[in-house]
């Protein structure tokens, strides 16, 4: 599992003071997604990656409420494929944002022993998509999470 710091890993306590319910939270996602895929509000944008980030990184509501985790897969499926591949990248340090967070997640999904196995199931089937789809790769770890050598 990638190992990033505790605040990055967890946040579902945070996701459950601001949103009672899944349904706001995905609803939130897709209100954001429309703003900005159709209104080109990009605040709009920064609210979607900053929604999905936050879905990527709750460790532990992944095993507490696998329910909300199939809809968040199943809707982010639908509005990646609205969107061209190109579009994700980052024009200055060419990353893409999305195979960042997402690499968190599989790797909580494909290392968790205590993930419902049609979650995991259909995480996996979700991130070959993207692999096939889009040429994404999923296995190189998150620069901000990779070892850092210091020269003594």
């Amino acid at each position: 599992m990638v190992q990033c710091t505790k605040p990055e890993q967890n946040r579902w306590k945070f996701l459950l003071t601001v949103f009672l319910e899944n349904k706001n939270l995905l609803g939130e996602m897709q209100f954001s997604f429309i703003c900005f895929l159709i209104g080109h509000v990009y605040t709009a944008f920064e609210q979607w990656k900053s929604l999905i980030h936050l879905l990527c990184s709750c460790d532990d509501a992944v095993t507490t409420n696998p329910d909300l985790f199939r809809k968040f897969i199943n809707t982010l499926h639908f509005q990646v494929n609205e969107i061209p591949e190109d579009f994700f990248v980052d024009i200055v340090s060419q990353t893409n944002f999305l195979t960042t967070t997402l690499q968190v997640f599989f790797s909580t999904l494909e290392e968790s022993t205590t993930v419902d196995s049609q979650l995991k199931r259909l995480g996996l089937q979700f991130r070959k998509h993207l692999t096939k789809k889009f040429k994404w790769d999923f296995t190189e770890q998150p620069e901000d999470c990779q070892p850092v050598v210091v020269d003594l």
